[in-house]
């Protein structure tokens, strides 16, 4: 199973890194087309969405991606399948009328502005395809065919950013940006209809047979799903939402920036939470408790390793970076990225831990503690956004972000594992000390913000790393596991790196 784990992250990890490499591209092209007050209305339509597909599409892709999983036999998965493709049906029919009927009413006029009407009624076509894709998307996953889901991610991504270019180019503003979304939801929903039709009967999913499918329990989890996602996509969704109604479209638009860069820092995590959950449920199910606490310090040692040198280069670079990223007028997005960072690594932490807690049959603990920081971060949200803006927004949401480690990890430990029992915080506080004692200096010695870019990750990541293995941090054993199971590496290559880090001398 750990083989298979860290295959299939490896995968996630490569799509999304091309994905990332794309949006480094057409973001900052994006939002010079748009400009800062069209790129907040685009911000604040993806918040909305955001928010209510939760209850259209967490709970039931989370139960296909679980319940397909746990056998293998045709019937089974086929049933599976066909039972959660009814209210995923239904689910989108509804929200999408109901963006049409807000459109329509004048609803969406009185609430967010004039311009938002049209909008809305693109927002639900696009509901309705992006329901369906989901729904297939999550299936491949389920059947562990992630290799075809990842790269069905990257074709929607190409198509979405050359029609997105295209139609806001000839002048189609944030329209534009949604019909292309919608499209390439159509197309990537029909491709991967056919990937799923391979393994499993289509015909049988409209028509199953009689496997005892536990229809009772699949609905409690997706309705609990809903309700967690509800908690912990509140984070990414409310400090803006309650920006939009306190400042201006510009306003969102510099927040926007920000958060945009700093989520980037999510990528390794995101494919380690979206490689656990059906990989896990099996040691739930059988108790496996101590597997469980092995597995989980672990991968949450290494993603903080990973995070906190990302987020530590960030805080220094990121007066170099946003202006050369998001465009001279973005000046104003370094202060809250920066805000937001330590909330960033307290996020991505939590991640592993979120996935292994949400594999559990019972969703209960996973509730309560996402329920708290979801509660935490809209409270400051609510107190500090009206006296201090976007400044504000940061602070709350960092903290919130914070908390969700801390409380992930009491109900980790209500179930009876610890999942930050393998940091080593002395050590490691030890190497981000010595890396920041170096790096700020340099970056702050040089004149030109490309020169910085260049300079400062490559020397950064070699004193962190060599820092790490001298305190102990990450032993030479670490690494050489780490680098065996990319395997891209070749073994030349691996025994050499290997060899020079057993020189480096321990403190």
């Amino acid at each position: 199973m750990a083989r298979s784990l860290s295959t299939t992250a490896l995968s996630i990890f490569a799509s999304r890194m091309f994905i990332l490499t794309i949006s480094i591209i057409f973001t900052p092209i994006l939002v010079r087309l748009l400009g800062p007050t069209q790129y907040g209305q685009y911000a604040v339509i993806l918040s909305v969405y955001g928010l209510i597909s939760i209850v259209m599409r967490q709970g039931t892709q989370e139960s296909i991606r679980k319940y397909i999983s746990e056998r293998t036999d045709l019937e089974w998965q086929s049933a599976v399948f066909g039972y959660v493709l009814r209210p995923v049906v239904v689910l989108g029919l509804v929200v999408g009328s109901g963006f049409v009927f807000a459109a329509w009413s004048g609803l969406a006029a009185r609430v967010f502005g004039d311009a938002f009407t049209s909008l809305f009624y693109l927002l639900g076509l696009y509901a309705i395809c992006r329901q369906f894709r989901t729904h297939i998307l999550y299936t491949l996953m389920g059947l562990q065919l992630e290799s075809r889901s990842e790269l069905l991610y990257i074709v929607r991504k190409v198509l979405f950013v050359t029609l997105a270019l295209t139609l806001v180019y000839l002048g189609h503003g944030v329209e534009g940006v949604l019909i292309a979304d919608i499209t390439t939801n159509t197309v990537v929903a029909v491709i991967g209809l056919g990937f799923v039709s391979r393994k499993i009967s289509l015909r049988s999913a409209i028509s199953p047979a009689d496997v005892g499918l536990p229809k009772r329990q699949i609905f409690n989890y997706a309705i609990s799903s809903v309700f967690f996602f509800l908690f912990l996509t509140s984070l990414y969704h409310v400090d803006v939402l309650l920006l939009q109604y306190w400042t201006s479209d510009e306003v969102v638009g510099y927040y926007k920036g920000a958060l945009a860069i700093a989520e980037v820092l999510w990528l390794a995590p995101k494919a380690v939470q979206l490689s656990i959950l059906q990989r896990v449920s099996m040691l739930w199910n059988r108790d496996e408790i101590d597997a469980i606490q092995r597995k989980a310090q672990l991968v949450t040692r290494y993603v903080f390793l990973f995070t906190a040198l990302l987020t530590l280069g960030m805080a220094v670079l990121a007066a170099d970076f946003v202006p050369l990223y998001l465009g001279e007028s973005f000046d104003s997005a370094v202060t809250p990225l920066r805000l937001l960072l330590p909330g960033v690594l307290g996020f991505a932490m939590a991640r592993p831990t979120l996935a292994i807690n949400q594999a559990r049959r019972s969703l209960r603990p996973l509730l309560v503690a996402t329920g708290a920081c979801s509660l935490v971060n809209l409270v400051l949200n609510l107190l500090l956004i009206p006296t201090y803006g976007m400044i504000g927004a940061a602070i709350a949401t960092s903290i919130g972000y914070g908390s969700l480690v801390v409380f992930q990890s009491l109900a980790a430990r209500h179930m009876g594992y610890d999942p930050l029992g393998g940091l080593q915080v002395r050590p490691t506080l030890l190497t981000l000390g010595a890396t920041a004692a170096v790096i700020f200096p340099l970056a702050s010695g040089l004149s030109s913000s490309l020169i910085a870019l260049i300079v400062v990750p490559p020397v950064g990541a070699m004193i962190y790393v060599t820092t790490a293995v001298a305190t102990g941090t990450v032993t030479v054993t670490d690494i050489e596991n780490i680098i065996s199971s990319i395997e891209l590496i070749p073994n030349r290559v691996e025994r050499r790196i290997v060899l020079v880090l057993d020189r480096i001398p321990k403190i």
